[in-house]
């Protein structure tokens, strides 16, 4: 009964949306505030009906269901509730009806939030909206029904993926939706002003908050999804060029690239033209990391299973592509602006050289990930592009990003003198120069790396200075005025702090990063009360123990691990059997420091009675999932600050 109300409910939320689209026409033609008005009213009980059928099928999993087939696929009685509730977006048809519900919600937000203070232009950004819902709709109901019948129902459920059954799951999977989903927003926006005929600034003022938020969710995503990778796959690493991990990250650099280059927009009102190209390959390439994760095509860990969504997806991503950059091509004498003369040394110019390098970045992974689907589907050869590939074009780009990162800090807008470019970078370049003369005496390390740390101690420099220096001016009094009090001066200058605490987290990152040039790792065997010497550390493999945790039945090492004379840890590198799986799944066991981490990774208990096991020594890796911490706060900040818009269209701090 329950699982027909959500389908139902689906079916009812499809003729709504094309009720509202109609409506919605309409209206913009008519210039009916009576059929707008229907319109959105349509869109918030379309909201209301696809949150009933993701509760229907929330509840179909928690009382296992298995006269649904999606049910009974991805889900099995003896499932902890905590992993049959993640596993409602385990599999493609779950993870659609998510991304349904979280942009029939931004929908509904936007409709509600901005009827008055975008009247001219929201019909334009509601449609936009309302045509991807319909998209969605019509994925669930026709090709990825997540409320199909099984017949005969089986008595028991294949289970959840073991890889999936881990507490990132209800974090990883739903922050990247919230990311991808949420550049729809500014996206939808964008063609809204353009559609109106817009010619100010407002969308870009109108979707700021929205465009940090996305681009927080998406990173979050990503680097939780590297963590999950870290602790689950057992291979000692949290990047392998993926596929489906290079779908998140294309997104992510234009989605970059965008949000620094809407400041010259706000500030300078020029590369107009620029930030609704980026804005537009921004929610393209959200869409094409959705068909590379669903359509099965290309191989990957994370990839569902071959589906017959492929053609419909690629026929939307067309479809926005092709609209959008006609749509764009007519309107295009309104948004370009004469550009005014600067010189050389300025902030425009580095913010547009920035956008150019996230722009390469993103073509080289686009090219290395779709390059070999390409070679396959038109001359049948099977090609594979590897993390080689990458990382040598990548390399060179992201140090210049860095080195970006911090020289236009210290760059004024239109021009900046060159002694006062001079005064500003004395300290920085010493102690960069300093730093790289004592990496090579006490360091044992490659080029590559030497580069990539000395640019990252310099904009390390620079941006910490900054932010002491905002900090430190706004302790102090100004002219007659009181000392303002501790939380006033802290929360002042807020949009440059977020940043400045941005890029901080970026470098926190890439020092993590670094940590790869010097980790090293080894397999070994021992029996019971043989040690092993590894960086630094004693490993003794004591015994085997057995025991069951949750639904598996574990095979554990225990490894006393120590330093000298002293016991540090006692770790638990094990095999997980599964009931619904033939083959074990391995469970690391990690020692953390703030500088490095011992890994275990149990390959095999043998006959024997000795243990096998693969260890990493992975230096830096915490600073990786510490960065966090710093775009957390950085994004409170930011999202704090409101810019006043003054006449003419264009934005003031």
């Amino acid at each position: 009964m329950i699982v027909d109300i959500g389908y139902y409910a689906l079916l009812a939320a499809l003729v709504l949306t094309l009720y509202g689209i109609f409506a919605g026409l309409s209206g913009v033609h008519k210039n009916s505030e009576n059929l707008i008005a229907s319109f959105r009213t349509a869109l918030l009980v379309v909201t209301g009906l696809v949150v009933v059928a993701f509760g229907s099928l929330v509840y179909a999993f928690a009382t296992d269901d298995f006269t649904v087939r999606f049910v009974a696929n991805n889900s099995s009685s003896d499932l902890p509730l905590f992993y049959k509730i993640t596993a409602v977006w385990g599999g493609l048809e779950g993870s659609l009806l998510l991304w349904q519900v979280i942009l029939v919600i931004f929908t509904a937000v936007v409709a509600l939030r901005y009827k008055k203070s975008n009247h001219e232009t929201l019909p334009y950004t509601l449609l936009v909206l309302a045509f991807s819902t319909l998209f969605l709709l019509f994925l669930l109901i026709g090709w990825s029904n997540p409320f199909e019948r099984l017949f005969p129902i089986p008595g028991e459920g294949r289970g959840l993926n073991p890889l999936l059954q881990n507490p990132g799951m209800i974090f990883h999977p739903p922050a990247l939706y919230l990311g991808y989903v949420g550049f729809n927003i500014p996206f939808a926006f964008a063609m809204g002003s353009l559609l109106s005929g817009k010619r100010d600034d407002n969308w870009i003022l109108t979707t700021r908050r929205w465009t940090l938020v996305s681009w927080f969710f998406l990173t979050t995503g990503m680097v939780l999804g590297g963590n999950w990778a870290y602790v689950e796959l057992g291979w000692g690493g949290y990047w392998a060029w993926d596929p489906v991990e290079n779908a998140s990250l294309m997104p992510w650099l234009t989605g970059t690239a965008f949000l620094h280059s809407v400041i010259v927009q706000e500030k300078r009102n020029s590369l107009k033209f620029w930030n609704l190209m980026l804005i537009i390959g921004t929610f393209a390439l959200s869409i094409l990391g959705t068909f590379i994760t669903r359509s099965g095509v290309l191989n990957s860990v994370h990839a569902f299973s071959k589906s017959n969504i492929g053609p419909a997806f690629l026929v939307f991503i067309a479809l926005v592509v092709v609209g959008s950059h006609v749509l764009l091509y007519l309107r295009q004498n309104q948004f370009l602006v004469k550009e005014k003369a600067k010189g050389f040394w300025s902030k425009e110019n580095s913010f547009l050289l920035n956008n150019v390098v996230f722009v390469a970045m993103c073509f080289t992974v686009f090219y290395g990930t779709v390059f070999p689907l390409l070679a396959e589907g038109v001359a049948n050869k099977k090609i594979s592009i590897q993390a080689p590939f990458f990382n040598s074009i990548m390399l060179p780009l992201g140090v210049v990003t860095v080195f970006l990162m911090g020289l236009t800090q210290v760059l004024g807008w239109k021009r900046t003198s060159v002694s006062l470019l001079r005064r500003n970078l004395i300290g920085p370049v010493v102690v960069t120069l300093a730093y790289v003369v004592l990496a090579v005496l006490t360091l044992s390390t490659s080029p590559k790396m030497l580069l990539l740390s000395s640019m990252t101690v310099f904009a390390l420099y620079i941006n910490g200075y900054e932010l002491l220096q905002s900090l430190r001016a706004s302790f102090l009094p100004k002219g007659d005025q009181p000392k303002p009090s501790k939380l006033k001066a802290l929360i002042q200058d807020r949009r440059k702090r977020g940043g400045l605490l941005v890029h901080l987290g970026i470098v926190t990152l890439v020092i993590g990063l670094c940590g790869n040039f010097f980790g090293h790792e080894t397999a070994f065997t021992l029996y019971p009360g043989q040690s092993h010497d590894f960086s630094g550390y004693q490993l003794t493999f004591t015994e085997s123990q057995e025991f069951p945790v949750a639904n598996t039945r574990t095979l554990a090492a225990v490894i006393e691990v120590t330093q000298g004379d002293r016991e540090v840890a006692r770790l638990k590198p094990a095999k997980a059997f599964y009931p619904t799986r033939p083959e074990p799944m391995t469970e690391v066991a990690i020692h953390r420091t703030l500088f490095h981490d011992l890994y275990l990774s149990l390959s095999s208990i043998n006959d024997d009675g000795s243990a096998t096991l693969n260890v990493f020594y992975n230096p830096m890796v915490n600073f990786v999932w510490a960065s966090m911490g710093l775009f957390a706060l950085g994004l409170g900040f930011s999202l704090s600050y409101k810019p006043v818009q003054k006449r003419g269209g264009s934005l003031l701090d």
